[in-house]
């Protein structure tokens, strides 16, 4: 089978090097006028939907990367580095719907979610990606109260975690979009999730759905920015 390619932050090494022994990587940008714990994230530099990958313009790096590996990807200019405008592209796709602050989203985004009869769901968290595990086309994982309100209301399965236990540079704590992928039947978390104080119920959630669990390291989860699956 062939090696899926993810855009991952580079910042944690040892994250980093998990993923390179499984799969093709590509390391995100750093965006120096980004907050120092969002300058690598990939969920603030890419998103996608579908066969459709939208990245930030500024990630100059991350474009000649992308160039590189024949990886096509639709350029969003004008996003800034200042929330709300930083988080244009932090938005969570699952199913058909598009979970985000709709007023920061790009305006490319929106015009492709109109043309695609894709279905935004505006929530107050304007990190909407960093906040959300997406785990299969109908159930994630948050900690916010207004994307688990949002998703319990259009139907979505939602385990709502606590805030808290999971690392970030520089804040008081990340958050479990950041922290973990899944990947096919797989949920990578960066770290160990047994660290977590809801680990029984991640742990209970992802077996109802069939979805193994791996842990990178016996360290406390670590939000790195998530990782994009690119292809």
């Amino acid at each position: 089978m062939e090696r899926k390619t993810l855009l991952v932050s580079p910042a944690d090494s040892n994250i980093y090097k998990f993923f390179e022994r499984q799969f093709n990587v590509i390391g995100s940008d750093c965006l120096e006028d980004f907050i120092s714990f969002e300058r690598y994230h990939a969920d603030m530099q890419a998103l996608k939907i579908n066969d459709k990958l939208f990245v930030n313009a500024n990630c100059k790096a991350l474009i000649k990367s992308l160039g590189k590996h024949n990886i096509s990807f639709i350029n969003c200019k004008g996003i800034g580095t200042k929330y709300p405008e930083n988080v244009a592209l932090n938005a969570a796709f699952i199913g058909n719907k598009l979970l985000c602050k709709e007023s920061a989203l790009h305006p490319l985004v929106k015009e492709y979610c109109k043309n695609k009869s894709i279905e935004i769901i505006n929530v107050n968290q304007g990190y909407a990606k960093c906040s959300t595990l997406t785990v299969d086309e109908n159930s994630i994982i948050t900690d916010d109260e207004s994307i688990a309100k949002a998703s319990v209301k259009i139907g979505i399965d939602v385990l709502k975690i606590e805030k808290g236990d999971i690392f970030l540079d520089s804040n008081n704590y990340g958050f479990i979009g950041g922290a973990g992928a899944v990947i096919g039947d797989k949920a990578y978390f960066f770290g160990d999730i047994y660290c977590h104080r809801n680990a029984d119920e991640i742990k209970a959630f992802m077996k109802k759905r069939k979805i193994n669990i791996i842990c990178t390291g016996t360290y406390k989860l670590t939000d790195i920015g998530g990782v994009i699956v690119l292809d």
